[in-house]
């Protein structure tokens, strides 16, 4: 009876392990489209602070926005809005190519 435990739990080790390691690529995927989504998050943050500030600035009576850092500010949604949601299409391929593969696998 005990020899029968110990070889059941020793069975169940080995099955942890073997899909330990074959679902490693699975928490790869994972990892790259949770570093994408917080790109998505930081590109269009940054697009909507620079809205803001340029608001505020302009409310508070900013008239000059050539020198310092204002032409940084004012470009930012140009750049940073197409570049986020170039990212949420690239993590929406990842995210659907995960899935497929997941589904022919049978780990629905």
């Amino acid at each position: 009876m005990l020899l029968c435990n110990r070889d059941s739990s020793l069975e169940r080790l080995r099955a942890r392990i073997l899909v330990t390691v074959t679902n490693h690529s699975t928490e790869r995927d994972l990892r790259i489209e949770r570093v994408l989504a917080y790109l998505v998050a930081i590109s269009i943050a940054l697009a909507v602070l620079s809205f803001v500030a340029v608001v505020v600035a302009t409310a508070a009576g900013q008239q000059d926005f050539d020198t310092g850092a204002w032409p940084a500010v004012l470009t930012m949604p140009y750049f940073a809005l197409p570049l986020g949601v170039a990212f949420i299409i690239i993590l929406l391929v990842f995210n659907g190519r995960r899935r497929q593969r997941e589904y022919r696998n049978g780990h629905n």
